[in-house]
């Protein structure tokens, strides 16, 4: 995407250098306005020389537009582009003077050519809202640079609406803006009127193939190739593989493997070492383990390579082949030596196939190592050496046995021998994973997460999370939950001395937080995929995966009381999960939250209320979403410590925004008034946080997916904060939890797990304060975790992380605490803070008239 966004730069940059020059302007302009009277010889001073000495507005403003056309004559239109602002600036000029002399800086700066340069006073122009189109393409170009495409789409937008028959130019930058931005149906009527205008320029025919391609219009895509070799396109192999790499490119690697193995069997394309690589990396980065292992081991027929071999490893691991995965992993130490991380994944394997002498043998290597792995290795180490692991081992391996496993085949052969695309037996990729799984046996938990661990036995694999008949030791119903894990220490601790070796695995926030308040760290603790929900849950699960979809991102179809997209394809379905995850059919309880200010004293002090009845997702009476349409109705209350609530909030979450939008109202309670906040939520501050928290930001986010466009960036193995019993739990309090510059870590638990990254980021047309957020999402909750989220320049500003509680009472989790950084000023919000508060009150029958305005207001007023 780079390369292409350059060359259209490049182009934008050509068109514009042939401006009219500025000496034309000039005469037009003193035709019109009157002159400064030129002085006799003998006392003519230079214009810099006048400027010093005179104050009169009109007079500074016509001196500063003679000393501009000096400039612009010696080609110095950088000066003369400051000149003529400043002469603006003197706001002395009469109507029609002013706009000429508007017009001559737009020629000056369009001369100038150097648009990123001149940008503040390209911004200056358009700011007043008076730029001609030219003005706005040449700050767009400015942007495009910068690669800021969501600022350049509504300038070209604008500027090839305000002209008929728009320079192709500008259409071609307007559609690669929409291109790297992900908004397809966009750009495709552009691409296709390109492609019609100029039909000799090749890539926009591999271009508009790999596009129908993303959208799933596959019959285009055939007939758009057709056309393209017909004219003498796509008959090489240098343009197929540009297509196959613009369809990767473009979010699309299932259909680039597929176009590059039906080229293949065609012989189109050599059956070489290159393609045989890029064929296996195509479906490893389509999550097909069941395609890109046999891909993956054609690829290392033409010799050894580590990262190959590496890549196998994990897929089989993942796969639950151990026996192929021990095969891998010792020819990566032959090749490579045996490090603690290959160590490790070699003797995960070993057990997985209950050979726990070999095993344990690789453990003890690796625990003799120095690293971080050692202490993990140990802990494997004490855990063999237990009569209770071989048992448990045999009898493990003996059921995978019991599995029949077959390799998933594609239906037919790819290409379809005229050289047209291939076809894709089935429908497309969320078919061909379906077809992967039921031939594999459950590689996926019941929501949809991997249910094998890691290849370096780190991240364990899921064994059903903690169950009615699993609860430890000291569980009582409706009391505060005992930590199932009291027992356990840290494996390590990161600190700001070690944090590039894990930096991997951390997000840039505690990146930042680690280098910047003294004593902070985070310490790491074993992995334990503690998460379960009840079977109810699973049920619907299974149905949805069939039949949800999204009509736009606020508008869900098709789903009911379980979690819609367990195989999600989207960032915006991965946030749908997170909306209607489980948690509990109703709910009501307390909690405490503060402000921590930078020196460490706290504001905004209040207790905060919640109650809320959920209707998706409520086992004891699921909403029928065809008859109603909420996610949740909820009553939020906020008391000054030891007062009655001063704000009352009441919400309606829907399902589908545009048959029934979102409602927030608002209660000030000692007033007795209720007023609906407008619009509804996004970025309104959240009350008692002393702007630290949006209205959207609650539940680490909440509300309508308008804004945004969610780009799903894919799974990542990070540490996040698990398991967090203990920050819940007397003797602790909250003020002790309340340290200057960062919530105390000492209580604080990290864990390995897989998380799905989600990259929002404005959509064209929409404004939020936060211009891009990143969402860690944990795969086995679908919980959001921890967001980052940047100004409208792109600074990070403020930083979400939600310590995750698997609430085993009920077979549901939250996050509590959550704590939101402002990462500029040194400020922290600590809600949902539970150590001197009663536990959660589940299961209370709501009436729906409770949950309406005028009973809220009723209610509450007083």
């Amino acid at each position: 995407m780079s390369v292409r966004l350059q060359a259209l730069i490049k182009s934008l940059l050509v068109l514009m250098a042939v401006c009219a020059s500025t000496h034309t302007a000039a005469q037009q302009y003193r035709s019109e306005v009157r002159e400064l009277e030129t002085p006799p010889d003998e006392i003519q001073q230079t214009p810099e020389a006048l400027l010093k000495q005179t104050t009169d507005p009109y007079q500074r403003a016509l001196l500063l537009r003679e000393m501009a056309m000096k400039a612009a004559k010696d080609g110095d239109n950088a000066r003369a582009a400051e000149l003529l602002n400043q002469a603006l600036e003197t706001d002395a000029l009469s109507g029609p003077a002013a706009e000429q002399m508007r017009e001559m800086l737009g020629q000056v700066l369009m001369a100038g050519g150097d648009f990123k340069r001149n940008q503040p006073a390209l911004e200056a122009q358009v700011k007043r809202g008076d730029a001609p189109p030219e003005i706005r393409v040449a700050l767009a170009a400015a942007y495009l640079q910068d690669r800021r495409h969501r600022d350049a789409i509504p300038l070209l937008r604008s500027a090839i609406n305000d002209v008929e028959n728009a320079d192709i130019t500008w259409r071609r930058a307007l559609m690669g803006a929409y291109l790297a931005t992900d908004q397809f149906k966009d750009a495709l009527p552009l691409l296709e009127q390109l492609v019609r205008e100029a039909p000799e320029v090749r890539d926009d025919w591999a271009r508009l193939a790999a596009l129908y391609l993303r959208v799933g219009n596959k019959r285009r895509a055939a007939a758009t190739l057709e056309l393209a070799q017909r004219l003498g396109f796509m008959n090489d192999a240098n343009d197929r593989l540009r297509l196959i790499g613009l369809a990767a490119e473009l979010g699309a690697p299932f259909e680039a493997a597929s176009l590059l193995q039906g080229w293949i069997d065609d012989r189109q394309l050599p059956d070489d070492r290159g393609n045989r690589r890029l064929l296996a990396q195509l479906f490893v980065a389509a999550r097909e383990a069941q395609l890109a292992m046999p891909a993956l081991g054609r690829a290392l027929q033409d010799g050894p390579d580590a990262e190959l071999l590496r890549v196998l490893a994990q897929l089989q691991m993942q796969t639950e082949r151990y026996g192929e995965a021990a095969r891998s992993v010792e020819q990566l130490i032959a090749l490579e030596g045996p490090a603690p991380e290959t160590l490790m994944t070699l003797a995960t394997a070993q057990y997985q196939q209950a050979s726990v002498d070999d095993a344990l043998a690789n453990f003890r290597r690796a625990a003799a190592r120095p690293g971080e792995q050692a202490a993990l290795a140990r802990e494997w180490v004490k855990y063999l050496e237990s009569g209770r692991a071989r048992e448990l081992a045999m009898t493990a391996a003996a059921e995978r046995r019991e599995r029949v496993v077959e390799d998933v085949q594609l239906a037919s052969r790819l290409g379809s021998g005229d050289g047209a695309i291939p076809t894709l037996e089935g429908g497309g990729e969320r078919q061909a994973r379906a077809a992967a799984e039921s031939s594999s046996g459950p590689r996926f938990t019941p929501v949809g997460a991997e249910r094998a661990g890691n290849a370096s036995g780190e991240i364990p694999p899921w064994t059903g999370g903690i169950t009615p008949q699993r609860r430890p030791a000291g569980f009582v119903d409706g009391e505060p939950l005992p930590d199932p894990y009291a027992d356990d220490a840290p494996l390590f601790v990161i600190t700001a001395d070690n944090m590039d070796r894990h930096a991997k695995r951390l997000t840039p926030s505690h990146r930042h937080l680690l280098k910047n308040v003294p004593g902070y760290r985070l310490p790491v603790y074993p992995t334990r995929r503690s998460v379960s929900y009840p079977q109810a849950i699973y049920d619907a699960t299974a149905k949805n995966a069939e039949t949800a979809t999204l009509d736009s991102p606020d508008a869900l179809k098709g789903a009911r009381l379980g979690f819609p997209f367990p195989r999600p394809e989207t960032g915006v379905e991965i946030m749908w999960n997170h909306r209607t995850r489980y948690r509990g059919d109703s709910v009501d309880f307390e909690n405490q939250q503060a402000v921590v200010l930078k020196s460490g004293a706290l504001s905004s002090q209040h207790k905060q209320g919640f109650r809320v009845n959920f209707r998706y997702g409520n086992i004891r009476d699921p909403a029928d979403p065809k008859t109603e349409n909420y996610v949740a109705l909820g009553i939020t209350q906020l008391s000054p410590m030891g007062r009655s609530p001063d704000v009352v909030s009441l919400f309606h979450e829907t399902l589908d925004s545009e048959r029934q939008p979102r409602n927030i109202w608002v209660l000030l309670a000692s007033a007795g008034r209720m007023f609906r906040v407008p619009p509804v939520g996004y970025d309104q501050p959240f009350p008692g946080s002393d702007g630290l928290e949006f209205i959207d930001m609650v539940d680490m986010y909440n509300g309508a997916f308008d804004r945004y466009v969610w780009r799903l960036e894919g799974k990542r193995e990070m540490y996040i904060p698990y398991n967090a019993y203990r920050l819940n739990l007397p003797p602790l309090k909250n003020a002790d939890l309340l340290q200057p510059l960062a919530f105390d870590p000492e209580h604080t638990r990290y864990e390995l797990h897989r998380v799905w990254v989600i990259e929002a980021t404005e959509r064209g047309g929409q404004r939020h304060s936060f211009g891009k957020r990143v969402f860690y999402v944990d795969e086995d909750s679908w919980t959001v975790v921890m967001v980052e989220s940047h100004d409208r320049k792109g600074e990070p500003w403020r930083f979400q992380e939600g310590h995750l509680v698997a609430e085993y009472d009920i077979q549901a989790a939250w996050a509590r605490p959550v704590i939101t950084y402002d990462l500029k000023d040194g400020r922290y919000f600590a809600n949902r803070l539970f150590a001197e508060s009663e536990h959660f009150d589940y299961g209370l029958k709501f009436s729906t008239n409770e949950f309406l305005p005028a009973s809220v207001r009723r209610s509450y007023s007083r």
